[in-house]
């Protein structure tokens, strides 16, 4: 295993940040990925945006709706970064879990 591909298997672990979006850049300008490599990508399922489309969107699919209950704190902090990310409440929850799971997985 290369440099390069321990470094985007940690990146692909973790939410990226702006540091990480500018070291794949560089990565891609001086080893872009050969055929293989793109041959053998592996997606995250729960990195994939999904929930309900767009109004208009046409037939699409739909996650399975949960009902959890937050403090008026924490719906405020929530409320607050969602509007700070220019996204929905749903999506800042669904980044907060899927993180949460990835640092504290099942063993």
């Amino acid at each position: 295993m290369t440099d390069t591909t321990k470094t985007r298997r940690q990146l692909m672990a973790h939410p990226l940040r702006d540091e990480d979006y500018a070291a794949m850049a560089e990565d891609y300008a001086t080893a872009p990925p050969t055929a293989d490599e793109v041959r053998a990508v592996e997606l995250n399922p729960a990195a994939l945006a999904m929930g309900r489309p767009p109004a208009g969107a046409g037939k699409g699919r739909n996650t399975p709706a949960m009902s959890i209950r937050f403090p008026d704190t924490m719906r405020a902090d929530i409320h607050r970064r969602a509007q700070a990310d220019d996204v929905p409440d749903a999506e800042i929850i669904r980044r907060a879990v899927n993180e949460y799971l990835h640092r504290h997985p099942v063993t």
